[in-house]
């Protein structure tokens, strides 16, 4: 996840979408299902709370 916030902050090549695609991917390979879910939805948050501008 945090690897994703990186990107998501500071990399403008790697879109929000893939950044986030790629950390869910990542955690269900390693842990599962619902790992891939939970941090699908931390994630989402963390980027829509940016949209809004919401300090981070």
């Amino acid at each position: 996840m945090q690897l994703a916030m990186f990107e998501i902050l500071y990399i403008e090549d790697v879109p929000t979408g893939v950044a986030i695609s790629e950390a869910v991917r990542i955690a269900k390979m390693y842990d599962g299902d619902d790992t891939g879910s939970f941090v699908n939805g931390i994630l989402g948050a963390f980027a829509r709370g940016l949209q809004s501008g919401e300090s981070v």
